[in-house]
């Protein structure tokens, strides 16, 4: 797939005026504003009820998928879990042939990155990780970041960053060839953890995703693309945000240690999760455009000394 092509399955989106044209005929409420909170995520406020969060998904991805979005967040209501919730029984509906997804928007404070929120998190995400899913039809994998596969978990996200890439071979200058090569041959070295303990993951499980209640209570939203997974993953990028200060990450393993402690297997191979992430955004930000081939080249010493300065200090928290 092409660039361009990539760029309309995953990127294109009906307007605000269709947005409210939609909500209205659907589900015959009356809105007061919309406002756009992300690429297809609108915060609405209505003059009859609660204000909702529409999120409109891409092309790419089936009504299915987004039907089992809203599976997902009726399960963390059954248990109790904290996070948004779906807005009305039929929250799933489409619009110019994209699914369309309504919660309630959780009124709250966005967190800052400190030992607290990052302990939190630790808690909430060891919390989701020992969730039984016994009793439950959740089956679907999950786990990739939604701006690059509409589904799937670690495996499917490193294959759509590395069709990505190869797509952007075809304007790499002569002189930058072996800089390209070395990037692609490292993203193809990517673990996937397929062989890993799983669990229910959250694709983004990081502070822009915690919203901070009056009470003091903590609600994770932004669900696109959860399913089962390998937690190490979903670990790993919680870790390597938490990673601009030592204590910080000490606070998320204090947290996730409260309902799991990693085997011996995931504690080995911590480093390569928490390393993914950021490799795959340097990989997709070159082919977005937003940075140069030189610039993400000179950034790779810097990503694996910090991952293996955060994977060394989670494994001694974890032993500790």
């Amino acid at each position: 797939m092409s660039i361009d092509n990539f760029k309309e399955q995953l990127y294109k989106r009906s307007s605000e005026e269709s947005i409210h044209e939609h909500l209205e005929n659907i589900y015959g409420t009356h809105i007061e504003r919309i406002v756009k909170l992300d690429l297809g995520v609108f915060k609405v406020d209505r003059y009859d009820g609660l204000s909702w969060v529409v999120r409109q998904f891409p092309k790419a991805m089936l009504i299915e998928d987004v039907k089992g979005d809203a599976e997902i967040l009726k399960f963390l209501e059954q248990s109790d879990y904290p996070a948004e919730r779906c807005a009305v029984p039929n929250a799933v509906s489409t619009l110019d042939g994209q699914g369309v997804l309504i919660t309630n928007f959780v009124e709250g404070d966005k967190i800052k990155g400190s030992d607290r929120a990052y302990y939190f998190l630790g808690v909430l995400l060891g919390r989701l990780h020992s969730l039984q899913l016994d009793s439950c039809s959740i089956t679907r994998k999950g786990g990739a970041w939604h701006h690059l596969s509409v589904k799937g978990g670690p495996h499917e996200e490193i294959d759509a960053a590395s069709s990505l890439l190869q797509s952007y071979e075809e304007i790499v200058p002569e002189n930058q060839k072996n800089m390209y090569e070395m990037l692609l041959s490292e993203l193809m070295k990517a673990d996937d953890f397929h062989d890993m303990p799983q669990a229910l993951v959250h694709p983004d499980f990081v502070p822009t995703n915690m919203i901070r209640l009056d009470a003091g209570k903590w609600v994770v939203v932004d669900w696109a693309g959860a399913g089962l997974g390998p937690r190490i993953s979903s670990l790993g990028f919680l870790l390597w945000a938490a990673g601009h200060r030592l204590e910080c990450i000490d606070a998320v393993v204090a947290g996730y240690r409260k309902f799991i402690n990693l085997d011996a297997e995931e504690l080995m191979r911590l480093a390569g999760a928490i390393g993914n992430r950021p490799l795959i955004f340097s990989c997709w930000m070159l082919c977005m455009g937003r940075k140069e081939l030189v610039d993400v080249f000179k950034e790779l010493p810097k990503i694996y000394k910090a991952t293996r300065v955060i994977a060394e200090r989670a494994v001694q928290a974890f032993s500790s």
